[in-house]
């Protein structure tokens, strides 16, 4: 086979392909986690495969944007994620809908990734926003949803690890800080390597007490009592002593509400895409070396396109949810499918035959040439 029909019969890095079984398997996988999602009584989106692409100008999805000139001369993009469009819709289609407004998606992204990551460039997502809204039931909700996701699937061990971005930022305020800096630190926090930070903090013009507790951020993670500790090492800032109490109510509606086992608090947790303004959290199983799904608050997204409103959504990795309850043996294994062999003395026979047989629900196989 030449090079030029090698291309023809596969397909490009990044991209995948699902067949019978393959597809039934993810299918139930979606449904059941919309299923969740539909119980909460959230609205099902369809948004546009593409829109223009200033919609996706984030600095974490800029470089990972599929961009291409429309027909109009209109620089127009894939979507790489959702958040950004429902954003948009909210404050657009949307605009006269009274707020809160909780919505769900289910489909594909499409971001550039190197092909040394050994990452898929075609992701298939599911995922809420709850837009406006009081912000700690919100935060509540949508953690409480994204465990009943992951118990509906029959995932084991999974924990929800929370935090709030606003420790870290309200440690970093009031300071001249290069932006090349911050992202050096943020790396070095989510990291958790505390001699990593003292590094980067050694070229830095900022006090004894807020090091110390920039270097904290390494180490508090845990159950809810870390949060104790975050409270008492950063009681001196108001903005990150306000994130600490915003995240110690949340976790406390949790614990209330029965999931203690199934929470951790991890003050590390510190990146993301950059529109995240409160809580943000990952969801982790044994068997995955990294997060099943994610999400956060971005209370400032909305503002963007001229409806400003407190938003928090998450989503889940369609690959990742099949992996992982793959090698925890839970993978959804849908019965054999059986068809009907439909045959007659006449193609015509046999088709009025088949549509019979439709007509009551009953999966039919059209014979060869529909005669016998």
């Amino acid at each position: 086979m030449d090079g030029t029909s090698h291309k023809l019969v596969q397909v490009p890095p990044g991209v995948q392909c699902f067949v019978g079984d393959e597809a039934r398997r993810r299918r139930l996988i979606e449904e059941a986690v919309i299923s969740v999602f539909e119980g909460w009584d959230y609205q099902e989106i369809i948004p546009p495969l593409f829109d223009y692409a200033d919609v996706f100008a984030s600095r974490a999805l800029a470089s990972k944007t599929y961009s291409f000139v429309g027909r109009d001369g209109s620089l127009l993009a894939l979507r790489p994620d959702f958040t950004s469009l429902l954003a948009k819709i909210a404050a657009g289609r949307l605009a006269q809908r009274e707020a809160p407004i909780r919505l769900y998606y289910s489909g594909e992204v499409l971001r550039y990734e190197p092909p040394q990551a050994g990452r898929q460039s075609e992701l298939f997502q599911m995922g809420l926003e709850h837009l406006g809204g009081d912000a700690r039931a919100a935060d509540s909700e949508i953690l409480a949803i994204a465990a009943e996701c992951l118990s509906a699937l029959g995932a084991r061990d999974w924990v929800l690890a929370v935090g709030h971005v606003g420790v870290f930022g309200g440690l970093l305020a009031g300071g001249s800080w290069e932006e090349a800096v911050v992202e050096r630190l943020r790396a070095r926090v989510e990291a958790k390597d505390p001699a990593g930070v003292r590094d980067v903090l050694a070229g830095v013009d900022v006090s004894t007490q807020v090091a110390e507790a920039i270097v904290g951020l390494t180490g508090w993670a845990g159950d809810g009592s870390v949060l104790e500790v975050a409270e008492a090492a950063v009681a001196f800032l108001p903005e990150a002593r306000q994130a600490v109490a915003e995240l110690k109510e949340v976790v406390s509606a949790l614990k209330a509400a029965g999931l203690a086992d199934h929470v951790a608090v991890d003050l590390a947790e510190v990146r993301g895409l950059d529109y995240y303004t409160g809580l943000v959290f990952r969801a982790y199983a044994p068997g995955l070396g990294f997060e099943v799904g994610g999400g956060g608050r971005y209370d400032a997204l909305l503002a963007r396109f001229g409806r400003p409103l407190p938003a928090v959504g998450f989503m889940f990795g369609l690959d990742r949810l099949a992996l992982l309850l793959d090698r925890q043996g839970a993978f959804p294994h849908p019965p054999p499918l059986e068809a009907r062999l439909v045959e007659g003395d006449s193609l015509g026979l046999a088709l009025r035959q088949a549509r019979r047989e439709r007509a009551q629900g009953v999966r039919v196989r059209l014979a060869d040439g529909g005669k016998r």
